[in-house]
């Protein structure tokens, strides 16, 4: 038997929701999980997270009345003398009403306290600090929304929904200085490495200086896909081939089979595949576009990613009736998953489905079930979800 082990697992702390003294310790409710600091230090003693048993890493409230408390968006969850967390489910949280808050180091403040002489501030975007000092750890996740993920030169690169890239080295990660900050999906090609963002498509040889594609007109990038001679890339309006040596090229296929709300791209031998959330999966050959929809017999017209299919053809994800497996004339072989889709990845041959009920077929402990990425290296199985980055190990029993 083959059992998913978490190896580790990633997020980032710098939104505190709030904090509490209990004893010689602050414990702070953050984005990340939850926070111990030794009051006297200010060092982090540990960070608790789903891995201890919250239902979410995303923590919106904390208290302490006799026992440490704390609300997440679905539970209340308890601290055991065990130092894990028991949840039980709970009315949502209100929406919070409006409010002024102050500013301090450019963030929200969310909480200030005075406690023995000593000062706690609270931020949504800073950390937490502690008289003047700012004792969030540096090196973090650049934000727990990862979208995707790369490896080039013997390095992991994480695309986040809202926090821009950065790059793990040594144990460690690096917040990347881009032009982009809303990331869609990268691509690590022999070149460098292409980034698809909201900001348009760019490119980089050495992970420090980032090229915009001007060529690609529309700014709202959001795949890329590549074949021997050609990179591929998505616009909700446009379809563009970039070809990668030789000759400068590039072509732009507006409106394929018109649709206006192209979603991903894949390649598979002659075929470019794209889906869409207006025509279903659209086929190109021969620079000649075919829609496959509901009236052609998919669940749905609203997919939301494709991925070559072994033998020709095609996997396409939709939005809420799971992965169905069309062979390379838009028939129908393969119906998988009746689920909310997100994305594909090949494991060597072997196609995964991440859905927002996370990795369909696997039982694996995630940061959260809405899985974005996926990546497999040396290190083990790197899942990106909306709640952090886990590196998954596989255990023989």
């Amino acid at each position: 038997m083959i059992a998913l082990l978490l190896a580790a697992l990633y997020t980032n702390t710098e939104r505190v929701a709030g904090a509490v003294v209990d004893g010689g310790a602050i414990w702070a409710a953050t984005a990340g999980g939850v926070e111990q600091y030794d009051l006297r230090s200010g060092a982090r003693l540990r960070l608790l997270t789903t891995a201890d048993g919250l239902d979410s890493n995303d923590v919106r409230q904390i208290w302490h009345d006799g026992a440490l408390r704390v609300r997440t968006g679905r539970s209340a969850c308890t601290l055991t003398p065990a130092m894990l967390f028991a949840c039980t489910p709970a009315q949502p949280l209100p929406a919070p009403g409006p409010a002024v808050a102050r500013l301090f180091h450019g963030a929200r403040e969310t909480q200030r306290i005075h406690h023995g002489g000593r000062e706690i501030v609270a931020t949504d975007g800073a950390g937490l600090w502690l008289d003047g000092r700012r004792v969030t750890p540096a090196g973090q996740l650049c934000a727990n929304h990862v979208q995707a993920l790369a490896q080039r030169g013997g390095a992991i690169w994480v695309g986040t929904f809202d926090g821009g890239l950065c790059v793990l080295e040594g144990g460690r990660f690096r917040l990347v200085a881009t032009p982009f900050r809303m990331v869609n999906d990268l691509l690590a090609t022999p070149q460098g490495l292409w980034v698809a963002a909201a900001e348009g498509l760019y490119f980089t040889q050495d992970g420090r200086k980032f090229r915009r594609e001007v060529r690609v007109r529309e700014r709202g990038v959001n795949r890329i896909a590549a074949s021997g001679r050609w990179l591929f890339a998505t616009t909700p309006g446009a379809l563009y081939a970039i070809r990668r040596e030789g000759r400068s090229l590039v072509r732009r296929w507006a409106r394929p089979a018109g649709s206006t709300a192209l979603q991903a791209v894949a390649v598979n031998g002659r075929d470019v595949w794209l889906a869409s959330e207006d025509a279903g999966v659209i086929r190109m050959r021969a620079g000649k576009f075919q829609a496959f929809d509901l009236a052609s017999g998919l669940p749905s017209s609203w997919t939301v990613d494709v991925a070559p299919a072994s033998g020709g053809g095609v996997w396409v994800a939709t939005l809420r009736h799971g992965a169905v497996r069309l062979d390379s004339e838009g028939a129908v072989r393969e119906a998988a998953s009746p689920t909310w889709g997100l994305r594909f990845y090949n494991d060597g041959g072997t196609i995964l489905f991440g859905t927002q009920q996370g990795i369909a077929g696997w039982t694996a402990p995630l940061p959260d079930p809405r899985v974005h990425a996926f990546l497999r290296n040396q290190d083990g199985f790197w899942v990106g979800t909306e709640g952090g980055l886990a590196l998954l190990n596989a255990s023989q029993n």
